[in-house]
């Protein structure tokens, strides 16, 4: 029986929930139906190498595991460490100009109305790694 995949997320014309237990970062000038939280920094690297930076340094994190991965997105789970909640987070390098890009990132909670900030603290942790591990503009 074949393996179902999924489906790539559109972050062009995402519609987050309505309950905030939720976190969106795109790069600068980026058009999308939603309201980024943060905008992204560009970076001197290929999309494929920034994914392959952000992916490596995702995956350090504890519960963290890779669910999917194709083109230029992938998807992460992480379970929270006390109840084992998961948490979904989908990531896509962009390109932001000859030799540079960017990052698109939807963290979500799936269960529960509000996620204390879990989803925000997560991304932007993430980001300051991938940002600290190379040259960002």
């Amino acid at each position: 029986m074949p393996r179902n995949r999924p489906v790539p997320l559109d972050f062009a014309t995402l519609r987050p929930p309505s309950k905030p237990r939720w976190f969106l970062v795109l790069p600068e000038g980026y058009e999308s139906l939603a309201q980024p939280h943060l905008r992204s920094l560009s970076v001197a690297m290929a999309p494929v190498d920034a994914l392959a930076r952000f992916k490596a340094i995702a995956l350090q994190a504890p519960r963290t595991r890779l669910v999917h991965e194709g083109g230029l997105q992938i998807g992460l789970e992480q379970k929270s460490a006390v109840w084992r909640f998961t948490d979904k987070i989908t990531v896509e390098a962009i390109e932001a100009g000859p030799g540079f890009s960017a990052l698109a990132i939807y963290s979500r909670a799936l269960l529960g109305f509000y996620d204390f900030g879990v989803n925000r603290k997560r991304v932007t942790r993430w980001l300051d790694a991938f940002y600290a591990a190379g040259s960002a503009k």
